[in-house]
């Protein structure tokens, strides 16, 4: 699990980064990325009801912060990231979303 330091939280946060940051879309999963005045990253993670139920989002929001957590190292420090679910994300297996994610996080240049 995140820690608090590396998590965004507040609707503030989301807000600025979505409207100051830079879109990078991929297959399954959409990044915002903006440089924070921290020396480390901070993430923030969003499923919609168009991904599924209740279930279905949870475990979309689980599996990414298992590559997260995984990639941690390889990733630039200084920014805040908003990882947003497309709604074909659901029944694709963890590995292509893995594989997703890294091209999506070389084309935003934070790895």
């Amino acid at each position: 699990m995140l820690g608090k330091e590396k998590r965004i939280s507040r609707s503030c946060e989301y807000n600025t980064v979505y409207q100051q940051g830079r879109k990078t879309p991929g297959r399954y999963i959409i990044v915002f990325v903006i440089p924070n005045l921290t020396d480390h990253n901070r993430f923030g993670f969003v499923t919609s009801k168009k991904v599924g139920k209740a279930v279905t989002r949870n475990k979309a929001r689980r599996q990414l912060r298992a590559i997260v957590q995984t990639e941690w190292d390889t990733i630039k420090p200084g920014y805040d990231i908003v990882v947003v679910v497309r709604k074909n994300f659901p029944g694709t297996s963890f590995d292509l979303i893995k594989k997703d994610f890294s091209i999506v996080m070389r084309k935003a240049g934070l790895c």
